[in-house]
């Protein structure tokens, strides 16, 4: 087991629920990612399962459910402020990152470091603690996208259109046999 997802794992071992569906792994990816790309609805992570190859790719063809997504998130509160904290550090070092936007790809440009841009010791631990305090309000975020939309019926929309044309139909029915009835009456 890779040492940064051990805390991730802890929750699941001997005392934890037997039955985690989902690899830890690929549901801290499909998190940290969905929250750097601005996706913090768990309803809105778990439609991009489907739809979005990048987060195909993350899940690994897997397909939790947005109720999933939301009770790791929760469990894993902790954990995954602190492994945002190292991800943005780390993104941050690496010259990925600039005013919140992280970029994906993988292309190398070549550029002179600027003496003006470098960092002190003391501003970064000041953009550390903004950096802490950013995460905490996409994790707040997050957990309030979630929050509006927990009381929302899970749709089917296919499976409702049809059993709604069903009904249509049946009415459709009913009412050329009550019409039918009438003219013969007359």
């Amino acid at each position: 087991m890779q040492g940064r997802y051990r805390t991730f794992h802890a929750r699941y071992a001997k005392d934890g629920p037997p039955n985690q569906p989902f690899h830890p792994a690929m549901m801290v990816k499909v998190l940290i990612y969905g929250y750097a790309t601005g996706v913090f609805s768990s309803r809105k992570l778990a439609r991009k399962l489907h739809e979005d190859v990048a987060f195909r790719v993350l899940s690994a063809g897997n397909f939790p459910a947005h109720r999933t997504l939301s009770d790791f998130r929760a469990f894993h509160l902790k954990e995954l402020s602190e492994l945002f904290v190292q991800v943005v550090r780390l993104a941050r070092e690496m010259g990925l990152v600039k005013l919140g936007t992280i970029a994906v790809d993988g292309t190398k440009v070549k550029a002179n470091a600027s003496r003006h841009k470098a960092m002190s010791y003391e501003r970064m631990l000041k953009a550390e603690v903004e950096l802490k305090a950013q995460i905490k309000a996409l994790l707040d975020r997050a957990k309030a996208a979630d929050e509006a939309e927990k009381n929302e019926p899970e749709l089917d929309i296919p499976a409702e259109l049809a059993r709604r044309q069903d009904r249509l139909d049946q009415i459709a029915q009913a009412k050329a046999r009550l019409e039918s009835r009438q003219r013969d009456a007359r």
